[in-house]
């Protein structure tokens, strides 16, 4: 792919910091990092990637993720620039993965001297003991921003800043609502991932569903490819979150997402993965590994979610930095203006 890097809204001339995001939630998140680094004059811009498009494009999830990221943003987008000439342009580069499209630019960033900086995407299987690949994820950048203190242990915490999430500290802070009608499951087999167990996992957790009595929707990550056997809601997961009773889920960020705004979880895995952050890292909430096990969760009453709450605030302060006193758009700048 002839990868190529287009710069959001006007830019000043001098050389900046700048922040490729390569979704629709990188760019929520940037924009506040750019916000933040603006406030101490350090000039900076927005970025995303430009891939020429072709017709078998359409079956690979990461361009299409990429081409909306473009197609929703109300900032103007300007011509494409050679990575080359991007660099020329930079003081230092953050990504949100190093290990996928913006590869080659950390690579090339570092051989030129610039400083390269990681953000941390969401809950990640750094082992890569699930994914059938070698990504080495954020070990290519010079200084990770991490969610939370298993992931800067997991890196090494000389290489990192512990920065938490702005969303799920939002969600930690929002006022705990009522417990839903509805369990919601949450297909998220993406980009390769276990994929060829997600039409069994989805049917088991629906036959869970069913023979426990519960009304369900059924959820599905943008990324996965396939049409679903099954009716999905057509709300994004972000509204159907609150409204819910349980949350299924398989290894996903939407996992801490649900504990963050105190929905009850039944981390259900049938199929034998073994990340181990919701398998063995600690956490008050159901793990199942049948329908028959799924079943019996599903058929109890979810507690209060004020009480699901209090039950993961260690837990995911220790992934997720939800109690840090800095928001984390301030942390990662005060980290980049002391490195620069």
């Amino acid at each position: 792919m002839r990868i190529r890097y287009a710069c959001l809204g006007d830019p000043d001339g001098a050389a900046a910091v700048t922040l490729v995001a390569q979704a629709e939630y990188h760019l929520l998140e940037l924009e506040r990092v750019a916000a933040a680094l603006a406030a101490k004059d350090v000039p900076v811009r927005i970025v995303v990637p430009i891939i020429p498009w072709k017709p078998l494009y359409r079956f690979r999830p990461t361009v299409r993720r990429i081409r909306r990221t473009t197609e929703s943003t109300s900032h103007r987008v300007g011509e494409p620039l050679h990575p080359n000439d991007l660099i020329e342009q930079s003081r230092a580069i953050i990504v949100m993965n190093d290990w996928g499209v913006p590869r080659g630019l950390v690579e090339e960033a570092k051989r030129s001297g610039l400083q390269t900086f990681g953000l941390v995407e969401g809950v990640q299987d750094y082992s890569d003991d699930d994914t059938g690949r070698t990504r080495n994820a954020y070990r290519r950048v010079d200084h990770v921003f991490a969610l939370g203190d298993a992931g800067a242990q997991e890196l090494g915490p000389d290489r990192c800043t512990v920065v938490g999430s702005e969303r799920l500290r939002q969600l930690w802070h929002s006022e705990p609502g009522d417990v839903g009608a509805d369990v919601l499951i949450n297909s998220n087999f993406s980009y390769g991932v276990l994929s060829e167990h997600r039409r069994a996992w989805v049917r088991s957790a629906a036959t869970a569903a069913d023979a426990a009595q519960q009304p369900w929707q059924l959820s599905r990550h943008t990324a996965e490819r396939g049409r679903s056997s099954q009716p999905v809601a057509s709300s994004p997961i972000g509204a159907l979150l609150p409204r819910c009773s349980w949350l299924v889920t398989r290894f996903s960020t939407v996992g801490l997402d649900a504990l963050a705004l105190g929905v009850d979880v039944a981390y259900h895995n049938p199929h034998g993965e073994t990340a181990p952050l919701f398998q063995t890292d600690g956490g008050n909430f159901s793990r199942t590994t049948s329908v028959d096990e799924l079943t019996a969760v599903l058929a109890s009453s979810p507690r209060p979610r004020h009480a699901v709450k209090a039950a993961n605030r260690n837990f995911l302060h220790h992934h997720a930095g939800i109690e840090l006193a800095q928001e984390p758009s301030d942390l990662i700048a005060d980290e980049i203006v002391v490195r620069m």
